[in-house]
């Protein structure tokens, strides 16, 4: 069972850290603190405040997050965003991937960066996830119930590898469509919307 729901959003530490665990995470077990310790990111929403994890068993690692939202809509989403070789661009670039999971996983897409833009596989706006439920060394499952949805994604350790010492960055953001709106982490500077968090991988946090 999920533990009691944080009012305030964790502050942003420096440096996020994937924590060990002894036991992996399986599709469709329950996302919660009692299999996987504290989360490390809560990010506040309109119906409560979602639950993220990263952890890492053996040699994969986990990201795991419990979205509360007992409205339920086909396009409602989680978004993961990664620069793989930590260089904090200010915009998209080749090295910048964006995993763009909905809450019907076939309308899921996977956008690589390219001349400051999100571009999806062969450039083909219509492209989804369809069927399959993995790619270039990540796989995704997820859960659905009456009060929220749960997703699980599993991923080959490379992609928190970074380069030539300098570790990656990441940002997550959910969008719920009722009631509408769009809640990342790290949060936005001032009054930017929580939308502009995905566009600029200078303003993600390194993982290690």
């Amino acid at each position: 069972m999920v533990p009691l729901l944080f009012s305030l959003q964790l502050a942003v530490a420096d440096t996020l850290t994937v924590r060990h665990v002894d036991r992996a995470p399986r599709a469709g077990s329950p996302v919660d603190s009692v299999h996987l310790g504290p989360p490390q990111i809560r990010i506040r929403t309109g119906q409560g405040t979602a639950l993220l994890w990263l952890v890492r068993a053996r040699d994969t690692v986990y990201v795991a997050a419990y979205i509360p939202d007992s409205t339920r809509y086909w396009g409602d989403d989680f978004v993961w965003s990664i620069d793989t070789r930590g260089d904090g661009a200010a915009a998209p670039e080749h090295d910048d991937f964006q995993l763009y999971f909905r809450r019907t996983l076939d309308s899921s897409v996977v956008y690589r960066g390219r001349n400051g833009r999100w571009e999806p596989p062969r450039n083909d706006p219509d492209w989804r996830l369809g069927r399959e439920r993995s790619g270039g060394g990540w796989e995704v499952s997820g859960t659905d119930d009456r009060r929220g949805w749960n997703l699980l994604l599993r991923l080959d350790p490379a992609w928190l590898g970074g380069e030539a010492g300098t570790l990656p960055r990441v940002a997550f953001r959910i969008y719920d469509d009722d009631p509408g709106g769009w809640f990342a982490w790290p949060p936005p500077r001032d009054s930017a919307p929580h939308a502009s968090i995905e566009r600029s991988p200078a303003l993600w946090v390194p993982v290690r």
